[in-house]
């Protein structure tokens, strides 16, 4: 047998080797990626379940900060008004 049939050969099977390596992978990675799949699946599922409370969740927040403004805007008003009636006063008696 001279070099180069010997390294042919050599060659042929490395070739072989590999394939079967890489259908060995191949496979490997459908079956992890179907994994991911179901796994994405499942939490796509329970996120459309959540979804209902975030939503109650963000309404309930947006009352309460509604009815806060309202009063914040309230003690606020009245506070201005009060502080109206004091500089009323003190220009008042200044003049008097």
């Amino acid at each position: 047998m001279d070099t180069n049939t010997f390294f042919h050969t050599v060659i042929y099977i490395l070739c072989s080797l590999s394939l079967i390596v890489l259908i060995f992978l191949g496979i490997k990675v459908i079956l992890t990626l179907n994994k991911v799949d179901k796994l994405i699946e499942d939490i796509s599922e329970k996120s459309k379940k959540m979804d209902g409370a975030f939503n109650l969740v963000d309404k309930v927040t947006d009352a309460v900060s509604s009815v806060s403004d309202k009063v914040i805007g309230k003690i606020f008003n009245v506070f201005t008004g009060v502080s109206k009636k004091i500089k009323k006063k003190g220009k008042d008696d200044f003049d008097e």
